[in-house]
């Protein structure tokens, strides 16, 4: 669902709520409104997801190049000690 039918179906209930026709300029004004409300609560919605998973993953990524560091330091060892044994 779009956030422009989104906003439509919110107004629609609001009016149907308030019992009122409000004329076509009004009616533009509060769907303009809830609209811009919408697309706000989506843009601090996707924020908020970003910093979580930018949050979340940078423990994953400091694990990651962990274990790569410790595997880089076994293959040194193993290499070194293979040939060592030539």
């Amino acid at each position: 669902m779009s956030f422009r039918s989104t906003s439509e179906k919110a107004a629609g209930e609001v009016f149907e709520a308030l019992g009122v026709s409000p004329g076509e300029a009004q009616k533009k004004e509060v769907l303009a409104i809830i609209e811009r409300a919408v697309i706000a609560t989506a843009l601090e919605a996707k924020q908020h997801h970003t910093k979580a998973a930018r949050g979340c993953c940078s423990a994953d990524r400091d694990l990651a190049h962990k274990i790569a560091d410790e595997i880089e330091k076994a293959h040194t060892a193993l290499v070194a000690n293979l040939s060592a044994m030539r």
